[in-house]
């Protein structure tokens, strides 16, 4: 009898081993598979141009919905990920890179799949193939469409924002067509060009609308109008707006870093206006310097093209037509306020653009609280509309026209003067860095903007969901 006890008692021991193992591993699977949700959706998210200020608060709510113990880590295009697991005592360390993209259709299909699994919905294993299926989907629009779009995003910014007149229009869709050739199909294929496209394409601009802006003294076609109007779509607006959004939200390593890039981001785009200007102004003499447009659209003519030029922006990001009409509501009202407040403050684009923020904010928020619409996707046309109007209050895009001036009067003359030199030094200097500082204007205008009416509207932030918008 001990004998027949001690073998049931083996083998009863052995069947509990393996029932536990069983378990472990039923276990183990079930957090993987829940670990490569997160990871999927986190690149997803960034691909797709989730707001990079909550990336990190979204994902910690992600994996305490899902009962992971995840900490998380933001760099721009880069997310550290590091999950433990109490039951085995063990931890593991993901690093996710992903390009920094933009594309407000897919990312409004990610944020719907993510809220699937947090309602129970879907289950995290079929979740996670939709994700692969929307990571591995052609865009909507073809490269060909968005070369177009450029062309009549150019055509309709120019009158709005830089006072362009009728007959520009046709000139900067042609150009702008130029530029989006450059941007879809020839800087996809070199990577070296890839680094050097802004600098390439705005000396191309610049040196084009600076002679036919010669022609007949100005008077035919606005040089000015011509080059900020097809460099428009290709500001680094979006760039600094998320860096001033990150280090206002304590995110310092991720903003500073944004942040910076985007003020060298500007630089180049100065320095090859200028050189497109000095290049053109060396083979005629006779080139124009003058900033200001002969003829110009009637000022309420420009709210025409407002939703015009939202619908080019919304289609250049990827946007499918069901979400437009939200967003031209909302990009409309919020040049509605910024034209008239600029009435009042002159020459202060940062309060122009916080005032203009903050009823985007408002509006686009009460669309994502009451319709459950993504607040996101509804405000980021109407926040690119913003960059334009600013920049040309200021005419900073054009400030080293006066530079290139400088430098071809410095090559043909013999004789200068110490003063002169240090002066001509000094005012290049100063136009160069003129742009990115306005830029940076416009960002924290917009940053303040946007933070404030997100406390109007979410004043206790959002339950079970994090808040998903700017």
């Amino acid at each position: 009898m001990p004998k027949r006890n001690s073998g049931g008692s083996f083998f009863h021991n052995r069947r509990l081993s393996k029932s536990v193992e069983a378990r472990i591993t039923v276990h183990i699977a079930d957090v993987l598979q829940r670990q490569r949700f997160i990871i999927r959706l986190c690149k997803a998210l960034i691909l797709y141009g989730a707001p990079t200020h909550r990336l990190e608060e979204f994902m910690i709510m992600t994996s305490r919905v899902l009962e992971l113990d995840g900490q998380f880590m933001y760099m721009p295009g880069t997310m550290l990920m590091s999950f433990g697991d109490a039951s085995t005592r063990t931890s593991e360390m993901q690093l996710i890179k992903s390009p920094e993209g933009l594309n407000l259709h897919k990312l409004q299909e990610a944020y719907a799949i993510y809220k699937d699994v947090v309602h129970d919905i879907k289950g995290v294993e079929e979740a996670s193939r939709d994700l692969d299926d929307l990571l591995s989907s052609k865009p909507l629009y073809s490269p060909f469409l968005c070369v177009l779009i450029y062309g009549f995003g150019s055509a309709m910014i120019t009158p709005m924002a830089f006072s362009g007149s009728w007959q520009d229009m046709p000139i900067c869709f042609i150009i702008g067509l130029l530029v989006g050739f450059l941007k879809f199909y020839v800087s996809p294929k070199s990577h070296l060009y890839s680094n050097v496209f802004e600098v390439f394409a705005s000396i191309v601009v610049s040196f084009i609308g600076r002679a036919l802006g010669t022609i007949n003294d100005g008077r035919t076609f606005c040089f000015s109008a011509v080059v900020q109007g097809t460099l428009a779509l290709i500001l680094p607006g979006y760039i600094i707006l998320c860096g001033s959004l990150e280090i206002q939200s304590r995110n310092i390593v991720a903003g500073t870093v944004r942040m910076f890039y985007a003020i060298i981001y500007s630089l180049f785009l100065g320095i090859g206006i200028t050189l497109g200007a000095a290049l053109y102004g060396w083979i005629d003499s006779g080139a124009i310097s003058n900033l200001e447009c002969a003829n110009s659209v009637s000022p309420w003519y420009r709210f025409i093209f407002v939703p015009a030029f939202t619908i080019a922006l919304a289609l250049v990001n990827q946007a499918k037509w069901t979400q437009m009409p939200i967003m031209i509501v909302i990009s409309g009202i919020g040049y509605v306020v910024s034209y008239f407040a600029s009435m009042h403050f002159q020459d202060s684009t940062e309060y122009t653009s916080a005032m203009a923020a903050f009823v985007i904010g408002v509006l686009s928020n009460l669309y994502s609280r009451v319709y459950k619409g993504l607040a996101v996707s509804a405000m980021l046309p109407a926040i690119f509309v913003q960059v334009p109007g600013g920049i040309a209050s200021k005419n900073t895009l054009l400030a080293g026209i006066q530079s290139a001036n400088k430098l071809v009067i410095n090559t043909t003359s013999t004789t200068t003067t110490a003063a002169a030199a240090e002066t001509s030094s000094s005012f290049s200097e100063a136009s160069s860095l003129a742009f990115g500082f306005t830029m940076i204007e416009i960002a924290l205008g917009i940053s303040v903007g946007l933070f404030v009416s997100t406390i109007a509207v979410y004043p206790f932030g959002k339950k079970r969901t994090p808040i998903f918008t700017l």
